[in-house]
């Protein structure tokens, strides 16, 4: 016996008991048993990611892009590489965090002076 499959079957009778005490959302219940716990919380995901995306790129972008930009300016080690560079080249996501690049070197660089007298 598969207990992921019967814990999916557990929760799902759940929810639709639960919302077959309210009678307004008789509809709701009977959908959910239909399509499954699992289809239905994919179309629930499916919908955060689409709004939040959407909200992202008319709000979020262009107040942060000035600040990109800047950094672009003073720090020559940062950029935002692509999902197929990232793919190949994990390693490549430290460009990502700004001023990580130039402590890393400052710190390989600049070798601390050590007094044995």
């Amino acid at each position: 016996m598969n207990i992921k499959k019967w814990m999916w079957e557990i929760a799902t009778i759940s929810v639709v008991c639960v919302l077959l005490l309210n009678p307004g959302l008789v509809s709701l219940a009977l959908f959910v048993d239909a399509v499954g716990l699992d289809i239905f919380l994919l179309l629930i995901e499916v919908q955060i990611v689409t709004v939040s995306g959407y909200y992202f790129h008319t709000w979020f972008k262009p107040i942060l892009m000035p600040f990109y930009k800047c950094l672009l300016k003073v720090d020559p080690y940062f950029f935002i590489p692509t999902k197929d560079s990232v793919g190949k080249y994990p390693m490549i996501l430290c460009h990502t965090v700004p001023f990580l690049m130039l402590l890393i070197i400052g710190v390989t660089v600049a070798k601390p002076v050590i007094d044995m007298a």
